[in-house]
């Protein structure tokens, strides 16, 4: 019997005889008729997550759990676990509690068919905003069934967007926060066909930066309507696409995780800012427990790590990616969540932790992720000092693609020393640098210039060329402006004197210092 909230809509509905004509076969759905009508199903409860739990009698005693909102994960305790006569029986015995007909779960095929006389989209326009999310997507999908695939990615997605666009011409039928979360979903349309066209064998052209172009796209609609988002006015709506994109990262066994990257990016622009957070972390680590205890994917238990980090329970975060074996193959795009959301809320030992533990998966050369990961270094060491030790060690393991960080390092710690002796061993001479660089050396710590000076001296002098007799000529100038900046004129005087005894018979050599008004 119907009720005011029954666990089935009609469009719920629609999509039960759509499951049961997809998944079962009719000699199975004619079984379960029979057990619907000979009341084998003895008790049947809803749980508040829309879960039915049901028990079946027959020759043994069996337990089905049917998931309203992922009809495909339901199962049953019988030795043929899904889509069995005990199964169809629950959902025949739903139906007709709730009013609908079981027999037309028996004939699902038909009853769709005469369903599939839809109306038109103009006027299917108006119901949108009644829809639930999967009604969308249903609805984009008729909306574009104009739109083939072709060879070309890229032309299919914008022959996509275009039938979208001009589909939604006009005023818009939803209020304000609905007209946020459609274009988000239709970019998460475009992303289904996308990956949907990639898996389908066709002949690649483009596809090295379409996905990911969307991708950007919805990360970039997730940032600029942040500040329009309240979901206390969108509750259902936000429930309903936390579960679709739980579909999303449950369907992805690959290591790309970009899916992963839109549900942490969905959590921290619009919810984790708004008030009232941490009850929607909880009741959405719950379903996700659930979720990955049904299908293990590395990209739920990715999502698992992120709210558990949220709760502050770093040792469970990256417990749940061991579990889950995620960390074999992991990215270095998968931690930089982690780490954004650490950094973010000033967790700063748990930020150095998750730096150590995850130091291998950034070695390689470098990548904007690398670089991110560089920064968090050294924010962590401004907070927790003791850090800057491990830091250095991260950087000398990520040697030689980490060279160019390491040197400016050493140059804003102005660890004059060490910066030095790094660019003499990759040979680099003081004419390498503007003279604006080596200033505040001279200024700080002149005496560590000197060797650096003197065998660049040495250097352009064995070249035995007047063009490099200038260049040294250049460099002894500085090198006596050094020697007079820490008052060492007797040193310099004795340098000079056996340099120019050493190179007495270099006439071009000679010419050159007088140029320089270093000889008379």
């Amino acid at each position: 019997m119907k009720n005011a909230n029954p666990p089935l809509n009609d469009e719920q509905w629609l999509q039960l005889l759509k499951y049961a004509a997809d998944s079962f076969n009719e000699v199975t759905l004619s079984r379960g008729f029979q057990y619907f009508k000979q009341q084998y199903v003895t008790s049947l409860n809803v749980t508040e997550n829309r879960v039915i739990q049901a028990k079946v009698t027959g020759s043994e005693d069996y337990v089905v759990t049917l998931q309203l909102d992922r009809f495909r994960s339901s199962y049953c305790t019988c030795p043929v676990h899904t889509c069995c006569k005990h199964q169809a029986a629950v959902m025949m015995e739903l139906a007709d509690r709730l009013g609908y007909p079981a027999a037309h779960i028996v004939n699902a095929k038909q009853q769709l068919l005469r369903a599939a006389a839809p109306p038109s989209v103009q006027a299917r326009l108006k119901e949108l905003p009644h829809m639930s999310v999967d009604g969308w997507h249903e609805f984009m999908n008729q909306a574009t069934s104009v739109v083939k695939p072709g060879h070309d990615q890229r032309m299919y997605i914008e022959a996509l967007r275009d039938q979208l666009s001009s589909l939604m011409k006009g005023p818009s039928p939803f209020p304000e926060i609905d007209s946020i979360y459609f274009d988000l979903h239709q970019l998460l349309f475009m992303l289904r066909k996308a990956s949907e066209w990639s898996s389908s064998g066709s002949q690649v052209h483009h596809i090295s930066y379409v996905r990911p172009r969307l991708y950007d796209e919805v990360h970039a609609l997730l940032n600029q309507k942040a500040a329009l988002f309240i979901f206390t006015l969108s509750a259902e709506r936000l429930k309903q696409t936390l579960s679709y994109l739980r579909q999303l990262l449950a369907e992805n066994k690959d290591h790309k995780y970009l899916e992963y990257g839109l549900y942490t990016a969905l959590w921290r622009y619009w919810i984790m800012p708004q008030p009232g957070a941490e009850e929607w972390v909880s009741q959405e680590l719950n379903a996700l427990e659930r979720q990955t205890a049904d299908r293990g994917s590395p990209s739920l238990a990715a999502a698992k790590a992120f709210l558990y980090l949220h709760q502050a329970k770093s040792g469970e975060a990256w417990a749940a990616l061991e579990a889950s074996g995620a960390l074999a193959q992991a990215p270095a795009s998968l931690f930089l969540p982690y780490l954004n959301l650490l950094s973010r809320t000033s967790e700063w030992g748990a930020l150095v932790d998750w730096l150590k533990r995850t130091s291998p998966h950034f070695y390689g050369p470098m990548t904007k992720e690398r670089l991110a990961y560089i920064a968090y270094w050294k924010e962590a060491v401004e907070h927790v000092p003791e850090a800057e030790e491990p830091l250095w060690n991260a950087l000398e393991g990520m040697l030689p693609h980490s060279t160019q960080i390491v040197e400016d390092m050493l140059y804003e710690r102005h660890h004059w020393k060490a910066w030095i002796e790094m660019q003499i061993l990759l040979e680099r001479d003081p004419f390498y640098h503007k003279v604006s660089v080596l200033q505040p050396i001279e200024k700080e710590e002149p005496e560590l210039l000197l060797p650096y000076y003197h065998q660049a001296i040495e250097h352009y002098v064995s070249l035995k060329n007047r063009q490099d007799y200038k260049a040294a000529v250049k460099l002894l100038k500085r090198l006596e402006r050094v020697y007079k900046k820490m008052k060492h004129l007797e040193r310099w005087d004795r340098f000079f004197s056996r340099f120019l005894e050493r190179n007495s018979r270099l006439r071009a050599l000679h010419e050159e210092l007088k140029k320089g008004k270093l000889l008379e």
